[in-house]
This record gives structure tokens, sequence and C-alpha cells, in this order.
């Protein structure tokens, strides 16, 4: 849903906002809560899958920030808004180690708290998506 200004301008409710940024954080927070309580070694995150070759729980949870952060790069940045999921960096240390790993999901989640408090003043504005790796 999205009200009408007295200019005419669209703007997604405030409350839509805030329901998206709270299932956005609770998604990564339950990343986080993988990370501080579960896992105890820096080896889990590297463990293959045996059902997804080459699959392991740090690609997954770096593959899953990434796509809030990239998210939050293009939104708080200038126009024109270009989103690439093509300029995901890969093997990064959150992929294999267990604080940095912390690090990077609790600054993920800072970053859409920090968004809900000061939102963008145009949230309807025109976004162009660039996702052709086939990985």
């Amino acid at each position: 849903m999205s009200e009408t200004t007295e200019s005419g301008d669209h703007n997604p409710e405030p409350t839509q906002l805030i329901q998206l940024l709270f299932v956005s954080t609770t998604v990564l927070q339950q990343a986080l809560d993988l990370v501080n309580n579960v896992l105890t070694q820096d080896n889990q995150l590297t463990a293959q899958s045996k059902y997804l070759p080459g699959s392991t729980i740090g690609k997954h949870l770096r593959h899953a920030r990434d796509h809030f952060i990239l998210l939050l790069d293009c939104v708080t940045g200038a126009e024109p808004y270009v989103l690439s999921y093509d300029i995901r960096s890969r093997n990064t240390p959150m992929e294999s180690n267990l604080f940095e790993a912390r690090q990077a999901l609790t600054n993920a989640i800072s970053r859409l708290k920090e968004l809900e408090i000061s939102p963008p003043t145009e949230l309807d504005q025109a976004m162009t998506l660039n996702a052709v790796t086939p990985f």
C-alpha cells in the first residue's frame, strides 16, 4: 500500500518499511544466533555439505548477508539506483572465521536498524537490478 501526498507523490507507508526491516533483521538475527549459540569452531563454517556440493555454512551466511548489504548500499546511495548482485565478493573472512561472521552479521543488522531510524526520503524510486551470475 502506498499513500498519495498532496503533491501527488506516492510513498510507501512507514509501517511497510518497518515490517520489511523487521523481517530482514529477523533473518540476519537467526544467522547471528547460529554463529553465537550453535557453531563453536571456525571449521564448522567451512565443512562441505553432503547434499549441496561446494556449499558450506559460511558461504550460505555470506550469501544471505550480501543480498541485504548490496540492497542497503543501493538505497542509501545516489541515483541512478543500480543494484548488482554480480559484484558480490566470495571467499571472504566471514565464510571461515566465527569472529568475522559475527562482526559482519552484526554490522548488517545495525545498518538495517539505522535505515529504520533514518529512512531515505523517497522509498519508491526506480531501481535497476543486475543479476546474471550463474552461481
